[in-house]
């Protein structure tokens, strides 16, 4: 598999991974891998991180909407609610 944004400047680069959040093919140049921390509901209706973070990979066109998303919303940028 070869990286998707890699193949749009017309180069056959090997993928490292997969984005997280769309599912591209990516390569190490057009990556990113971050922390991301997992939540669960308790009592009360309130909203636990669960330590340790999950390693989390994007392509650079999800990773640049993810910091515009924290700069907007700061206090949920790094987490994934689960039930």
């Amino acid at each position: 598999m070869n990286c998707l944004d890699c193949d749009g400047i017309g180069a056959q680069v090997a993928a490292v991974g997969v984005c997280s959040q769309c599912g591209a093919a990516v390569c190490p140049v057009h990556s990113e891998i971050s922390q991301q921390f997992l939540t669960c509901t308790k009592p009360v209706s309130r909203t636990v991180a669960i330590e340790q973070p999950v390693r989390r990979l994007l392509c650079s066109t999800c990773a640049t909407a993810h910091r515009a998303h924290a700069v907007c919303c700061p206090q949920s940028a790094s987490l994934i609610r689960t039930s």
